[in-house]
This record gives structure tokens, sequence and C-alpha cells, in this order.
């Protein structure tokens, strides 16, 4: 096994910042497992050397192994505006806009509109939508997304515009361009 040299804290967070981009963090596979490793081994309170194959437990040889796939990752640039006909959404500054009308979202209908573009002219059932945008692991009895999407919907949707997000009675939702 490869030798890594031995950092605290201070001087491991400092590579992490070198390696940052504007859009996050992007680290060399090369850094992420001394880096998992210097915490396993604070975690234990060892002060023995963390690639002691006695010493790593198998959560950490998992950990270790799935943040080397992720480095391993094209680090192409991510995008940071979403646009479907003539609503734009920043994911840097969190604004909205429909043509030059600014539009004003609390962060759950950020999400929903984020979710929502992502997967523009596509069904999105409620389902899915409890799923990946409230993170529940069951679809409970309740209108939760109903009153979500209604405020998004006049939010979106202004007076004398072509609606945005339309409604497919009994299976979801579907947020298509007006062009």
């Amino acid at each position: 096994m490869q030798e890594y040299p031995r950092r605290d804290g201070i001087a491991a967070s400092t590579v992490c910042q070198q390696r940052s981009t504007a859009m996050g963090y992007h680290f060399r596979e090369a850094d992420i497992e001394p880096l998992l490793l210097m915490i396993a081994d604070q975690m234990h309170g060892s002060s023995r050397r963390s690639d002691d194959p006695v010493r790593r437990s198998p959560a950490i040889v998992d950990l270790i192994s799935n943040m080397a796939a992720l480095a391993r990752l094209s680090a192409e640039p991510a995008e940071t505006r979403l646009r479907v006909g003539p609503l734009e959404l920043d994911l840097i500054d969190r604004t909205a806009k429909r043509g030059d009308r600014p539009i004003d979202l609390r962060p759950r209908e950020f999400q929903l509109l984020k979710y929502m573009m992502q997967r523009s002219g596509e069904l999105v059932t409620r389902a899915a939508l409890f799923r990946d945008v409230w993170n529940y692991k069951f679809v409970p009895e309740s209108n939760l997304v109903d009153v979500h999407m209604g405020r998004l919907r006049r939010k979106v949707d202004g007076a004398n515009e072509t609606p945005m997000i339309c409604n497919v009675r009994g299976a979801g939702f579907i947020l298509a361009s007006t062009q």
C-alpha cells in the first residue's frame, strides 16, 4: 500500500481549499484517502497508522472507495443556469425570472422549480416529488405537493401569461416551454 504523508486537520483543509473551484470542491483521488483515513484515525482515538489493515473498518473502506470513485469522475463545469422557454433559474444567486419579471421564491419552491426544470417536458409524479424534493421515504396521503405546486404555479404563471406548469389529473405535473 502506498504511504501517505501524515497531515493534521489544518494542513488537510489547506489542501482541500487549494483544490476548490468556483463551483465547489474537486479533489484528486490521492488527496481523499489520506484525509479520510486521518479523520477515521482521530475518530477512533488511535495513535497507530490508519493504513494498518487491522484498524480499518469495512465502513471506512467503503467510504474511501466511494470517495475515490467520485474523484475519478470528470470535473466538467456544472450548469449554473437552467432555462425552459422564458423561465430562467440561476443556481448560484438562487434567483428566478420569467422573461424580465423576477420571481420571488421560498427555498422549497426554489427546489421544486429546479427539480421540475431539470425534467422539463416530462411527467413528474407526486411520489417522485415526495421522494426527491422532500426526501420522504414514503408517499403520505397529503395535499402537500398540490399546495406547493399551486403556489409555484401562481408565481411562475403570471397574469396574461401562457401557463408553463400543467397538472395532469391523477398523475402529476409537467413543466413545459410556452415557445
